[in-house]
């Protein structure tokens, strides 16, 4: 390997080796695989947070770069004691490792480990599993499993350079906080500092096993010949950067786009094993029974149903279900989406880490069912918008009628959280939740079943199929992702004059997309039971 092994490679070899091989070894390959925009500043805003959870700390002195003279200036800082020390670089013959912060203990004459994430309290579990709205989410343990091992990674290093490590610590941010004026002066308040020394202590043999063993992998110049656990265990949504490239015989819809098929992975290596990559060829027979819902009842057959309706390719209709949805409606019907923006650190009083924004939301009226459809919209990209958004809301929804949304559980959170800043309108909002309809329901419990959603509930796989006159591939903002990076960049005031203006227009007409497909889809649905 050309390069030394760093803990971010490290990290991502535990995750998939052989995506990091094709990194390391096939840069060119790697590539062509574009990260997006908003991908990118994710990045920023993980630097963001580092910078100013320094400020927990004494003023330290910083080290440049990663290259020869910044491990020559690190071992300088720590011949001399430095207190304090930002982004000092280690480096043997195979590792390298940068630290966020060391700080000198006088009392053990050693170094105290800090390293800052941009996470918040006990991650939250965002694997492929449903969650209980109204109820706490499973910490992922494999995320917090994930940072001890970056730790370890960094230990080990500094050992093996003659750096001995005290006390380790995960930096991150308290969802728990509230901003309440100047950052500056509840930093305390808004970073949690959590003991990893005992967890680190636990896990410094197995992890210097494993990073030889990825120095070693991502050294051999051939590419590997083995799959990884990409392509025998995990969906789609869970596959690495490189799947298609590593994976060619692995067509684009295959038994890895099965519904929630990430959480049956015996069975998916069970296919794999069988040589059956294709949908058509999955046997109907053996597909294995669902599990029961939380409260006892018999869980949907979404892969038999998915499987089925590929290889017949005519839809599976519920007409009696559908009705029944449908028939629980009340006139005027409002078809609501919000665009947010869920930055790290607070922005504005009244906000906790993580919680978004609020800065966007597209209404389409129907006021009755021969009423010419109505539009209203607004866009909030200068201060907190929360009062405005709720003001424009209360003007434009009713005391009475049905609330329709896609994916309910989001639009309901935002609600509650805009009920908390704006307390003057929580019976409104309150209220709005209450007769919020999710359209999704049709899809998700299977009264409607297309072979083009590709066993997917998403409205961007429904979409297509059901209302395909909407070109959102031909927009500049064309999702949800797009529309955070958009408001990421006015905001900073990355975008002025005719650019500004024109990523404005494409802001709205995205989310203006968003609500006139649901009415769309609404009225196919429709037109079924009449």
């Amino acid at each position: 390997m050309a390069k030394l092994l760093t803990k971010t490679d490290f990290i991502s070899y535990r995750e998939c080796p052989n995506n990091v091989w094709v990194k390391i070894n096939k840069p060119e390959e790697y590539s062509k695989f574009e990260i997006s925009e908003f991908e990118q500043s994710l990045g920023i805003m993980g630097n963001e947070v580092e910078e100013l959870a320094r400020g927990l700390f004494l003023s330290g002195i910083m080290v440049e770069g990663r290259g020869p003279e910044a491990q020559e200036f690190t071992k300088k800082l720590i011949a001399e004691k430095t207190p304090v020390i930002f982004q000092a670089v280690f480096a043997t013959d195979k590792y390298l490792a940068a630290t966020d912060v060391l700080v000198w203990n006088e009392q053990v004459k050693a170094y105290d480990l800090y390293e800052i994430k941009m996470s918040s309290t006990k991650e939250e579990n965002n694997d492929e599993e449903e969650e209980e709205e109204g109820k706490p989410k499973k910490v992922n343990k494999k995320k917090e499993l994930q940072y001890e091992y970056d730790i370890t990674f960094q230990v080990n290093v500094l050992e093996m350079c003659g750096v001995l490590i005290n006390n380790k610590f995960l930096v991150r941010l308290n969802k728990e906080y509230v901003k309440k004026g100047e950052l500056s002066s509840s930093l305390k308040d808004l970073f949690l500092i959590e003991d990893k020394t005992e967890a680190i202590k636990n896990l410094t043999p197995s992890a210097l096993i494993e990073m030889e063993q990825a120095y070693r992998y991502l050294s051999n110049p051939k590419m590997p010949q083995e799959h990884c656990a990409c392509y025998y265990t995990r969906g789609r949504s869970a596959h690495c950067t490189t799947f298609s490239y590593l994976n060619p015989d692995v067509p684009a819809y295959s038994v890895h786009d099965l519904n929630r098929i990430g959480l049956s992975k015996v069975y998916l290596k069970q296919l794999i094993d069988a040589n059956i990559l294709t949908i058509d060829k999955v046997p109907e027979d053996e597909i294995p029974k669902p599990s029961k819902t939380k409260d006892g009842r018999p869980g949907k057959p979404r892969k038999l149903n998915q499987v089925k309706i590929h290889k017949s390719k005519e839809p599976l209709i519920d007409l009696d279900a559908i009705k029944t949805e449908l028939n629980s409606l009340t006139f005027p019907l409002y078809f609501l989406d919000y665009e947010t923006y869920p930055t790290a650190i607070p922005v504005f009083n009244g906000y906790h880490p993580y919680q978004h924004i609020v800065f966007q939301y597209s209404i389409h009226v129907l006021k009755d069912k021969d009423a010419e459809l109505e539009h209203y919209e607004m866009l909030v990209l200068e201060g907190d918008p929360s009062e405005k958004i709720v003001e424009g809301l209360r003007s434009h929804i009713g005391d009475t009628g049905s609330i329709i949304s896609w994916y309910k559980a989001f639009e309901n959170a935002r609600n509650r959280e805009l009920a908390r800043l704006v307390p003057l309108q929580f019976e409104f909002l309150h209220s709005v939740i209450d007769r919020t309809y999710d359209l999704m329901d049709i899809v998700e419990q299977q009264y409607y079943v297309h072979h083009g959603f590709k066993g997917s509930s998403s409205i961007k796989k429904v979409q297509p199929v059901l209302a395909p006159d909407f070109a959102y591939k031909m927009l500049d903002v064309k999702s949800g992702t797009d529309a955070i990076e958009a408001y990421r960049q006015i905001s900073q005031g990355e975008l002025i004059g005719e650019e500004l203006e024109e990523k404005k227009k494409q802001m709205l007409k995205y989310c203006g997309y968003d609500t006139e497909v649901m009415y769309v889809i609404w009225k196919f649905f429709t037109g079924l039971v009449e």
